[in-house]
């Protein structure tokens, strides 16, 4: 048996023969603006063929889990989907505020196919899975009672089991998404939902309260984690390498304030929202901002499970044909976030009256302006993965800084003055602040993306106001 503390992982071989529908597409895509010179290479072979199995696999992800969430919505109350609300952005801000940036740091490191270095980044996931877990069980009670909701309390320590069970999942997941092997990864995320939103409707059917979103989450937890350690090249091992530690330390530092300043600057907006609306209001917001993040969100785990690793070893090959991928990958994102601009503007009413009912009808407008800002992430998405890519993780910091003393200045007045409509364009035009430090730091890391970035953004920005103004004058 090999030694694994010195044998790395080998990525398994991509066939580089493109097949007719490959061609075809390919084809296809040469016929785009800025895509003229795309060829069969293997790294496009790998984009396109690790682009369609994330696709589809969230494709059927969010197909299934919105014929659950219209079940759920028909046989649970809004007050529910409220409390659910509290008790997710609640987690998630725990996890937002202790990300260190493990699997990203696996994903770009040039260790990230050893052992050691995977051992090390698990045994420090492993710490912060306890961690969150401790404080979460700690803060759950204050935490209700600052939003008079007595029923948070339970839901929020039940529901922290999900972070605690993440902390041992394998570093599989990593490997799987260095290497593009998404084939493997799309099957377990998508099974891991599946299985989770199965428990929630069967629950719901007996139970239908919040009860039976919570149990889903977990649910959907505990799936994963079990099966990253069955489909596990190498056992987990408790072996550390202070060497690695240090490294992984040093760049969770700027992705701890990342993530930590994008919690306050974006997911926490439902804590805020939910501060100055009442359980139905923040009910419609909650399946508004989840229908939009559905559309938005797909694309950018294309962005983050494609672009993002095949940039970083494009850029530890060849820095100015990396520049070239990143030209040709913003104009594909300029297309499909205008596209889902445009979508959300026209469709968005029509969507909440077929699929949702009377009860939610509120969430129509407020669909429409999030669908804007979704498909505005979208754009955006591509450069910070670029400056992640660069290695350089403080302009996200800065950029979700930014966004924060927007948000607060913003909010403060939108509520005080113009109500919750007002606030809500507050939150639509937010990722603007959040954008401008991006493109100071592709300025100084990649001048020459510089002039695309700005062409594609005026592009973008003007069919959405386009969009805008044809809807209005049609109403």
């Amino acid at each position: 048996m090999p030694d694994i503390s010195t044998t790395e992982i080998t990525p398994t071989a991509v066939t580089t023969e493109p097949s007719g529908f490959e061609l075809a597409v390919i084809g296809l895509a040469r016929r785009i603006p800025g895509l003229g010179g795309i060829s069969a290479s293997r790294r496009v072979l790998m984009a396109f063929r690790g682009g369609a199995w994330t696709a589809a696999g969230y494709g059927a992800s969010q197909i299934v889990r919105l014929a659950s969430t219209l079940v759920l919505a028909r046989m649970v109350a809004p007050q529910a989907f409220g409390l659910v609300a509290l008790v997710s952005v609640f987690l998630s801000g725990l996890e937002s505020l202790s990300d260190l940036g493990i699997g990203m740091d696996v994903i770009q490191n040039r260790r990230g196919d050893d052992p050691v270095f995977i051992n090390t980044a698990f045994i420090i996931q492993l710490g912060r899975g306890l961690i969150n877990w401790v404080v979460a069980a700690a803060l759950a009670y204050p935490f209700a009672i600052f939003y008079h909701q007595p029923a948070v309390v339970a839901l929020a320590v039940v529901g922290s089991l999900s972070t605690l069970i993440r902390g041992f999942g394998s570093g599989s997941i990593w490997i799987l998404t260095r290497h593009v092997r998404l084939k493997e990864l799309t099957v377990l995320n998508t099974g891991s939902d599946i299985f989770g939103l199965l428990v929630s409707v069967v629950w719901a059917m007996f139970s239908p309260t919040a009860w039976a979103l919570v149990a889903g989450r977990v649910a959907a937890t505990v799936a994963l984690t079990v099966a990253s350690h069955v489909i596990a090249d190498n056992p987990v091992t408790m072996e550390w390498d202070p060497k690695a530690a240090r490294e992984i330390f040093a760049f969770g530092t700027g992705i701890f304030i990342s993530t930590s300043t994008y919690f306050l600057a974006g997911e926490a907006e439902r804590l805020v929202v939910g501060k100055f609306v009442n359980l139905v209001e923040l009910g419609c917001f909650s399946l508004a901002l989840s229908i939009s993040a559905a559309a938005s969100r797909g694309f950018q785990q294309v962005v983050g499970q494609v672009f993002f690793p095949m940039m970083s070893d494009s850029i530890r090959e060849d820095r100015d044909s990396a520049v070239r991928h990143f030209m040709k990958t913003r104009h594909l994102v300029l297309i499909l976030s205008a596209c889902m601009s445009v979508g959300f503007i026209i469709g968005s009413n029509w969507v909440v009256h077929l699929l949702l009912g009377a009860k939610y009808a509120q969430a129509g407008w407020m669909l429409q302006l999030l669908g804007v800002r979704g498909a505005l992430e979208l754009f955006m998405s591509v450069t910070a993965s670029m400056l992640f890519a660069l290695g350089t993780s403080r302009y996200a910091a800065i950029a979700n800084i930014s966004k924060l003393i927007f948000l607060g200045i913003g909010l403060s007045i939108a509520f005080s003055r113009f109500g919750f409509h007002g606030a809500l364009w507050v939150l639509t035009l937010a990722p603007l602040a959040n954008y401008i430090p991006m493109v100071i730091g592709l300025r100084r890391h990649c001048p020459p993306a510089l002039r695309t970035e700005l062409t594609s953004f005026a592009g973008f920005a003007t069919i959405t106001a386009i969009a805008m103004a044809v809807c209005g004058m049609l109403r």
